[in-house]
C-alpha cells in the first residue's frame, strides 16, 4: 500500500506537467503571426481554414489562457504547412478545439 501511494504521488505531478507543456512550436512557424481577428488581415491572401485541437479533457486541468496559447501554437504550425504566415481564430474554443483562418501576408 505504501509503495502504491508513493507511485501515485509521483505520477500525478507528471501528468500535470505534461498537460501544461506538450505543444511545441515548429521552428519554421516562429515567424507566423497570430492576429486577434481576421479583419486585421484583410489585405492578405486567404489560404483556407484549419482546425486544431487539444486533448478534450485538457480544459479541465488548464486555464483558458494556456489552452488558447497552445491552440495558437498548433495553428501556427499548421499555417506553415499551408504556406501561410498569419492566423486568426475563426471560432470560440469548443471542447479543446478551435478553427483558425490561415493567410499569407507576404509583400507582392
Amino acid at each position: 500500500m505504501k509503495k502504491w501511494l508513493s507511485n501515485t504521488a509521483l505520477f500525478i505531478p507528471m501528468i500535470a506537467l505534461v498537460a501544461c507543456a506538450f505543444v511545441s512550436l515548429d521552428p519554421q512557424a516562429s515567424d507566423v503571426a497570430v492576429s486577434p481577428n481576421a479583419e486585421a488581415l484583410s489585405r492578405c491572401k486567404f489560404l483556407g481554414n484549419t482546425t486544431v485541437s487539444l486533448w478534450s479533457k485538457a480544459g479541465n486541468i488548464q486555464s483558458q489562457e494556456t489552452m488558447e496559447t497552445q491552440l495558437d501554437t498548433l495553428a501556427r504550425n499548421q499555417a506553415v504547412k499551408m504556406k501561410g504566415n498569419a492566423v486568426a481564430p475563426d471560432s470560440e474554443i469548443d471542447d479543446g478545439q478551435r478553427i483558425y483562418r490561415v493567410y499569407n501576408c507576404s509583400a507582392h
